[in-house]
Formats: C-alpha cells, structure tokens, sequence
C-alpha cells in the first residue's frame, strides 16, 4: 500500500555536491547489480563501460520532503569527442520508496539535461536482464535494445 503523504509530495531532482557523499553512499548500498560490492575507484577501471571513453560523471539526486530517495549518474564524453553520448549507471531508488514513481521523473530530468545542457546525441546504459521493472521504465522513456551481453564463468 502507497502512502499518500509521500506519493503526492512533489519529487524535486538536483545535482548532488559533495555534501551528499554519505547519502550517495548509503543508496547505493541498496543496489542489485553484482558489481555493487566493488569499489568505485575500482570499478572505474574493471567495470562495463571504458572509463576513457568519458571525462566525469554528474550524480543526480531525486528528494522527497527533502529525503534524498533516489539518484542516477550521468557519465559525460570528452567534449572533443567525435560521438557525444552519454552512459547512464546507478539508477538506485531506496526500498522505502520503490514502486512510488521515483525513478520516472528522476530519469526525465536525466535525459533533458543531457540533451539540452550538454546536448548529448545519444545515451547508453546497460540493465540485467532479470531487472524486468527497469526495463520496462527504460523502454517507455524510449531506450531500445542494442545488443545483449552474454557472461561467461568457469568454475574451477
């Protein structure tokens, strides 16, 4: 059951700063992807996307009563790339505010700023397979498959 308090609460999304470490770490605590237990630094060089491919990442914070419940990142190109696309990773709302149309506006506000700010050609992300609410957010904002990954492990 959804509390009515929160879902009509107006969503506001910001650009975090570095006064909102701790409640970006805490959220991302909160993450499904088996890569969640590296560590950022070194997940920057080991994880899907090639971290020379672009310059920094923009953290978006989506806030309700001024409780930080959600967050995305933006990964930028160099500005002298010769594609200006954008990667998108982390899209983590908290279990207290899951189902309550976090991620929606937080992503809307994502893919304008992208656009218009940075006008941006493109964006990329990857999702699990298994991760069937995501998807079907990502597909209604008009994200379509590109190719799917196969993972390979051999136990020894």
């Amino acid at each position: 059951m959804i509390d009515e308090r929160i879902s009509t609460t107006p969503i506001a999304i910001r650009l975090a700063t570095p006064a909102d470490i701790e409640q970006i770490d805490h959220l991302d605590s909160f993450s499904a992807s088996p890569t969640r237990s590296i560590h950022r630094e070194v997940e920057k060089y080991f994880g899907s996307v090639d971290p020379s491919t672009h310059e920094y990442t923009l953290i978006f914070l989506a806030e309700i009563a001024g409780n930080v419940c959600g967050k995305a990142e933006l990964m930028l190109p160099p500005t002298e790339a010769p594609q200006q696309i954008g990667y998108v990773r982390r899209v983590i709302v908290h279990p207290d505010y899951r189902g309550r149309g976090i991620s929606k506006p937080l992503m809307r506000y994502l893919i304008g700023y992208a656009h218009e700010e940075r006008h941006l050609t493109a964006i990329d992300l990857l999702v699990w397979e298994n991760n069937v609410p995501a998807i079907q957010l990502y597909e209604e904002l008009g994200f379509s498959l590109q190719h799917r990954e196969l993972y390979y492990r051999l136990h020894l």
